[in-house]
């Protein structure tokens, strides 16, 4: 028996009875598949599966997903970060209605060709779906690739994917390519962890040279970390009675088409923001009833920290009070919205602490 051959018995033999129990495996389909690749990108499979069944409710198939509007795909996402990959879901969605008669192709260059599926999705559907003996190569099988051939290489690089691909199709079996591709999912899930994986539980750990050289811990090689830039930030929520001012973002860049609050860059104090709502809104000093502290509150992007206090500004209900001029995009003038209809639209996870509070209160 070859090196490779018996890898690839060992890996599968131990996936037959440690094989993970996740929604998305239990009733196998294309769409589905799709699905939940596109969300456990960078998020954790235990927040995943609540996601997934919600939205799979919501959007049983192709055509329902490209016939939902992308403030009900963005509704259904939120709290998932990352709505970049919501909306390409729908681009590929809509792309499959126009050229594959709605349905998902069983092809792996076509699958390609799909908006918003690479080489890794396209890879997990032809294999998983399909049975096709076509590699899906992730951050997480680099890491247990570079361990078992011990490849000192960053997983960011495209070397590294390229080396891990080669490896991978040699032990990739004809016959069984969605268990195998699975199998080095779950032990790259539940063992071969970043940090200090449980060699001493790894059906591979006897072929695994890094382990074997001690080096288990080592790889992948990791490329210092960027300091992350703080970026101070004042949440201004205005409150007209039973009315909040909303209005949503641009539709690209950070947090595109996602609705927010008011809000200025730096630390704004009470009298700052008194003094920004009379410019920007023409709203009188006499016309704001209370300005109350919402408290401080952080949030991590990949790129960038937002620190952020937030404030309640209640105003007057005279109508009279216009709305902002200064915003050259429409939606970005924002409106008062009833409490009930501001609380369906969809809202970044980095105003949480905020949308908890104001939300609560009229719920």
């Amino acid at each position: 028996m070859t090196e490779y051959k018996r890898i690839t018995e060992d890996l599968l033999t131990w996936f037959e009875t440690n094989r993970r129990s996740l929604p998305w495996r239990e009733n196998r389909t294309a769409y589905g598949t799709w699905v939940s690749e596109t969300m456990l990108q960078q998020t954790r499979v235990t927040t995943v599966i609540p996601y997934f069944l919600r939205f799979l409710h919501l959007f049983p198939d192709i055509a329902s997903l490209a016939g939902a509007s992308r403030e009900e795909i963005y509704k259904a996402w939120e709290g998932l970060g990352y709505y970049s990959r919501a909306a390409n879901l729908q681009k590929g969605a809509k792309f499959c209605m126009e050229h594959f008669d709605g349905e998902i192709p069983g092809d792996y260059q076509k699958l390609l060709s799909i908006p918003g599926i690479g080489p890794y999705t396209a890879g997990a559907i032809a294999s998983l779906a399909f049975g096709l003996p076509e590699p899906a190569v992730d951050g997480n099988v680099i890491r247990v690739f570079s361990r078992l051939f011990a490849l000192f290489v960053y997983p960011q690089d495209a070397k590294a994917r390229a080396e891990v691909t080669v490896h991978v199709k040699q032990l990739l079996p004809e016959d069984r390519a969605g268990d195998f591709n699975e199998a080095v999912m779950d032990l790259g899930a539940s063992i071969c962890i970043p940090g200090n994986p449980g060699c001493g539980t790894c059906p591979l750990s006897a072929d695994c040279q890094a382990f074997l050289l001690g080096r288990q811990a080592d790889l992948p090689l990791r490329k210092p970390k960027k300091e992350i830039p703080v970026v101070p930030y004042t949440i201004v929520i205005l409150r007209r009675g039973g009315e909040l001012y909303i209005r949503q973002r641009p539709d690209s860049g950070l947090l595109a088409n996602l609705f927010e609050f008011l809000s200025y860059p730096g630390q704004v104090s009470p009298q700052e923001i008194a003094e920004l709502l009379k410019r920007d809104f023409l709203i009188l000093p006499e016309q704001i009833i209370s300005i109350s502290s919402l408290g401080g509150a952080l949030h991590t992007f990949s790129h960038l920290k937002w620190q952020m206090e937030g404030y309640l500004v209640e105003i007057s209900q005279d109508k009279k009070i216009p709305l902002p001029l200064l915003f050259a995009e429409k939606r970005m003038q924002g409106d008062y919205y009833p409490v009930s209809i501001a609380k369906k639209q969809a809202f970044p996870s980095a105003l949480k602490a905020y949308t908890s509070v104001v939300f609560k209160a009229h719920s």
